[in-house]
């Protein structure tokens, strides 16, 4: 592993940044956060670049630091540079972070208007927003339409507590009118989400429900 010293000695701050690019295409998001890391140390008196900013914003994300996004994003904010991407992954992290009024904040800022209604709906599930916000969501939708969105959310396998809340949700739908793949959807999307809550029993239920 290269250390600082050694970067801060041979790279140019500009080469920082086209290693953590290589890095990321690559699928090593680690090292390229690194590689930024050290980018920002060598740049810290003019300031690291949009581009750059963007990229770890993008990588934190990824990796699940909600803490770094809200901080990259917060200067890209402020600099009136911050896309849609950042936007929803600035959102994401506020509520994660448990700072829901920042993330309104933003979310009018930047995401309502730009999303329709099933994009608003897939955002609220991710983000882990009240549930009272995502049924209201739910509501605009079609029932097939939802069904995906669960499936959507399984597969991103959610936390626990998430899941919990989600099961109960879900579980309304099976008393709605679909087509057969759509309920097959479903169960195959309760199967999951029940395995992620813990709850066993309903998870073999469902399971087996999906591959009738």
């Amino acid at each position: 592993m290269l250390q600082k010293k050694d970067f801060s000695e041979t790279y140019r701050s500009g080469s920082l940044y086209y290693i953590a690019l290589a890095q990321t295409e690559r699928g090593d998001d680690a090292s390229a956060l690194r590689s930024l890391d050290l980018y920002q140390e060598i740049t810290k008196e003019e300031g690291a670049s949009t581009a750059a900013r963007n990229l770890m914003l993008i990588l934190a994300d990824r990796t699940g630091d909600a803490g770094l996004v809200v901080q990259q994003a917060a200067v890209l904010d402020e600099a009136g540079m911050l896309g849609m991407q950042g936007a929803r992954a600035y959102y994401q992290a506020l509520m994660t972070l448990g700072r829901p009024q920042e993330a309104s904040l933003v979310f009018a800022t930047y995401l309502r208007e730009q999303l329709d209604d099933r994009e608003y709906a897939l955002l609220l599930l991710e983000a882990e927003a009240p549930l009272e916000k995502v049924k209201e969501a739910l509501r605009e939708l079609e029932p097939g339409q939802i069904v995906y969105l669960f499936a959507s959310i399984a597969s991103q396998q959610p936390s626990a507590t998430w899941a919990e809340k989600l099961v109960p949700l879900a579980q309304e739908y099976e008393q709605v009118d679909l087509t057969p793949q759509e309920r097959q959807v479903l169960y195959a999307s309760l199967a999951t989400l029940c395995k992620q809550a813990d709850f066993r029993v309903l998870a073999n239920k469902y399971q087996t429900l999906s591959q009738d």
